[in-house]
């Protein structure tokens, strides 16, 4: 174990004696900390990462990852889809059932999609049906202009279920692994009333686990292995046992005093135990990076070597390695690494420096372009806002000072705002730089690559080439050859790159302490949640 400093150590060990839950006696019982309590416990409204992390306890979907990070059928046996690429035919497994036993059919899925569809419900997550992919008439439902009845699912008989789009998905199936997509049974959920996921017993398991404790904003929730899910026999745990400590420092302690068998490191901790044997770094697929607004309002963002000049003033190892801490890896291409394989299996992303030309740190490039740039447009100085999340106030002064230093005449007024400030000016397309962050849905380049549509929600990136393309990779040609679809992402990645249309700067890794006496536990692709069906704890 990690040697703490004492001064350090005399302060948290009073958290210790008063904050950390004795958790679960059970020795088979696994006890993990989450730094937030989750929003509810209802999956069609899942939208915030702790609400995320818990579904995946008791919630199935059609599809879902193994621990390798495979793409596996979960409660389906198998699908087929038309020749069009717009009808899914999914084919259940025999005999599921829900965890009070009661059998688990096609008509759930029906009932579970109408419910994530339903403009009454309310759900934040519905762009995964509007936008992600498109659900046959689920915008105009949403709108209010359809009825819920005439939504593209159906089920002809109990194992078969049928889903209707009005585009082309090629990645549709990895999309339904987000919990959102979990089948609902219509007649338990009018018996809560409208209490639905608001507590354990108003919520059925179709999952590994049975949650048998929760309450709304709850300190700790509990779970129990589900003997009903369809593949109990692989489950080797006998319980879950999730404690909410916010405090880092805190939920270290309880780490060490063993309270806790497994916590994500974020923050300042992550220098303080980027030593420790039992620091385990995932791939994640997160991307901070630059919206550069180009939608006209600021001409020197038109300017490509203006452009390339704020990309190649950026040290992100500096920042990576100095501030930033473990886990966090420096980008200059779009797509993290271990994200997206070609068909071969190779890492789309295998070449990390494949664009370094275009972005990597190069100050006498960079002032190159930078002087050229501003030639060009008949400056000798420019003055940028860069917008950002309050707290990251401290990165966006490093990345300020780090642009300034090698660009003469550049000047960067910081802009620190509240999350829902910033994604309210995003929307309206008034800020000039900002530092963003993106989380995919689902497992595939499009995922990143639809930020920067003509259309889409950030207007930062005008490009009738790039949105061609783009067009080119959602086709139903494409999604019957993904090698020559691969072939077209890559031309993707290339035409915004060499264009210096974008600045990514980082990908997070996924960074947890994890005691030796617990293995299997791994990350989904997306990087967002857990994969726990292989988790297992070895008791002395």
């Amino acid at each position: 174990m990690r040697k703490i400093r004492v001064f350090f150590f005399c302060f948290l060990l009073t958290m210790v004696l008063f904050g950390c839950s004795k958790n679960s006696t059970v020795s088979n019982e696994l006890n993990m900390a989450i730094d937030g309590a989750p929003l509810s416990a209802d999956p069609q409204m899942l939208y915030d990462m702790n609400t995320g992390v818990i579904c995946k306890f008791f919630c199935a979907t059609l599809y879902e990852y193994n621990n390798k990070k495979e793409l596996v059928p979960g409660l389906a046996e198998s699908y087929e889809v038309s020749d069009d690429g717009l009808t899914y035919t999914f084919h259940l497994k025999e005999n599921l059932k829900w965890s009070d036993g009661r059998p688990l059919t096609a008509e759930d899925f029906v009932f579970g999609f109408k419910r994530f569809s339903d403009p009454n419900v309310g759900s934040n997550a519905v762009y995964l049906i509007t936008d992600c992919c498109k659900l046959k008439n689920a915008t105009e439902i949403l709108a209010g202009e359809k009825p819920l009845s005439e939504l593209g699912v159906y089920a002809p008989d109990n194992r078969t279920f049928i889903v209707e789009l009005e585009e082309p998905c090629v990645y549709f199936t990895d999309l339904l692994t987000n919990c959102n997509f979990t089948p609902c049974n219509e007649e338990f959920y009018h018996s809560t009333g409208d209490k639905y996921g608001s507590s354990h017993d108003t919520v059925l398991s179709c999952g590994p686990y049975v949650m048998d404790r929760y309450e709304p904003l709850a300190t700790q929730i509990h779970f129990v292995k589900n003997p009903y899910y369809y593949d109990s026999d692989s489950i080797k745990l006998s319980g879950v046992n999730i404690q909410v400590i916010a405090n880092q420092q805190q939920a270290l302690m309880c780490y060490e005093a063993g309270t806790i068998d497994i916590m994500q490191v974020k923050g300042e901790l992550l220098e303080l135990t980027e030593a420790d044997p039992e620091l385990n770094i995932y791939s994640g697929a997160s991307l901070f990076f630059f919206f550069l607004n180009q939608n006209g309002s600021r001409p020197e963002l038109l300017n490509k070597n203006i452009r390339m000049a704020i990309s190649m003033s950026l040290d992100r190892k500096d920042i990576c390695d100095n501030l930033l801490k473990a886990g966090n890896v420096p980008m200059t291409k779009i797509i993290p690494p271990g994200f997206y394989f070609e068909v071969d299996g190779s890492d789309y992303s295998s070449d990390m420096t494949m664009y370094d030309e275009y972005a990597a740190y190069d100050p006498d490039a960079a002032l190159k372009y930078w002087k050229q740039g501003l030639s060009e447009l008949g400056v000798s100085s420019i003055t940028f806002e860069l917008v950002f999340n309050s707290d990251k106030i401290a990165e966006c002064e490093a990345y300020a000072a780090q642009m300034e230093r090698a660009l003469p005449g550049l000047k960067i007024e910081l802009k620190g705002v509240p999350f829902k400030e910033r994604s309210a000016l995003r929307a309206r397309g008034e800020y000039e730089i900002m530092l963003s962050n993106w989380y995919p849905d689902y497992s595939d380049p499009t995922s990143f690559m639809a930020l920067y549509l003509s259309n889409a929600t950030a207007k930062s990136y005008h490009n009738p080439e790039y949105d061609s393309v783009y067009d080119q990779t959602c086709s139903v040609e494409m999604t019957k050859n993904p090698a020559e679809r691969n072939k077209l992402l890559h031309k993707l990645e290339d035409i915004i790159m060499e264009d210096a249309g974008t600045v990514p700067i980082y990908t997070t890794g996924n960074t947890y302490l994890i005691h030796s006496n617990v293995s299997g536990f791994q990350t989904p692709p997306t990087g967002t949640g857990v994969i726990i069906t292989g988790i297992e704890k070895e008791v002395g």
